[in-house]
């Protein structure tokens, strides 16, 4: 069984205090800076691993990706990402990253 320390009730309780759980990406010190990295996700099929809350999986939506397939090993995450996706194209998965299996050229990012 793979480590799940995100499921903790005092760790998810803490992760939720988090700017960036409270404000979404706004709130992460690092976007900025990562954001300027990010590709062109115009009909493109985007994989997040390690989703988290959805963030960037809605970033990607709203910034033209076709699809997007969220991947996170926390159930409570993955709960608050679905409450905060309203694109039928965001699918998330409950997986650890290292157990990740799509068939080859499933995604462009």
């Amino acid at each position: 069984m793979k480590e799940n320390k995100y499921d903790d009730n005092i760790f998810f309780q803490k992760y939720s205090q988090m700017s960036r759980s409270q404000k979404g990406l706004a709130g992460a010190g690092e976007w900025e800076t990562l954001k300027k990295m990010l590709p062109d996700f115009k009909g493109k099929r985007v994989l997040d691993l390690g989703c988290g809350y959805g963030w960037h999986c809605i970033y990607a939506m709203e910034n033209g990706a076709s699809s997007v397939v969220g991947v996170d090993i926390s159930h409570k995450m993955l709960e608050v990402a679905k409450g905060k996706t309203h694109f039928p194209q965001i699918e998330y998965e409950c997986c650890a990253i290292e157990d990740v299996d799509f068939p080859e050229e499933s995604f462009d990012v």
